[in-house]
C-alpha cells in the first residue's frame, strides 16, 4: 500500500482547494453549487449544496425574545404577542423556498403560522392550542429555510 503525504492540495494556478490538518481532517476551501454526494445506499447522487438549510434559528420568545441560536439570521423583532419578524444575513434568490416552523409552550405544541416570504425575511404569528384565536408568547419557536441563496 503507498501514502500521499500532503498538506495542501492546490489547482496548477496556486490556489489551495484542500487543506489536510494534523489530525487528517480534510477542508474543503470553496464547494460549487454542483457538487454531489453519493446516497446511503451508493446508488444515487443528491446535490450537497442544494440539501442544506441556508437559514435556521432557535428562539426563546416572550419577554426576553432571543435566539439561542442561528444560522444567516440578521435580525429578529418582537412586533407584539406572539407576533415576530426576522431578516436574513444573506437573501434567498426568490420567495419559493420551504420553511418548517414550530413552536412550543410549557402547555404542549402550538399553532405557528408564517407571513408571506419575502428574499429577506418573513413574519410569522404563534398561537396557544387552546386559544387558536389570540396570538400568544410561547416558550420557544424554531425554524429553518431550504432554498437557493442570492
Amino acid at each position: 500500500m503507498s501514502n500521499l503525504l500532503v498538506q495542501n492540495i492546490k489547482h496548477t494556478n496556486g490556489t489551495t482547494a484542500q487543506s489536510v490538518d494534523t489530525s487528517g481532517r480534510t477542508t474543503v476551501s470553496i464547494m460549487n453549487n454542483d457538487s454531489t454526494y453519493r446516497s446511503d445506499g451508493g446508488t444515487v447522487t443528491q446535490n450537497l449544496v442544494q440539501g442544506l438549510a441556508k437559514h435556521w434559528a432557535s428562539i426563546q420568545v416572550g419577554s426576553n425574545t432571543t435566539p439561542r441560536d442561528s444560522l444567516n439570521n440578521s435580525s429578529l423583532t418582537d412586533n407584539a404577542t406572539g407576533d415576530y419578524s426576522w431578516a436574513y444575513t444573506n437573501n434567498f434568490s426568490n420567495v419559493g423556498y420551504s420553511q418548517p416552523l414550530g413552536a412550543q409552550s410549557s402547555d404542549g405544541e402550538c399553532p405557528a403560522y408564517y407571513g408571506a416570504p419575502t428574499t429577506s425575511g418573513n413574519r410569522c404569528w404563534i398561537f396557544l392550542i387552546s386559544n387558536v384565536s389570540a396570538a400568544s408568547d410561547n416558550d420557544y419557536l424554531t425554524m429553518s429555510s431550504h432554498g437557493d441563496l442570492a
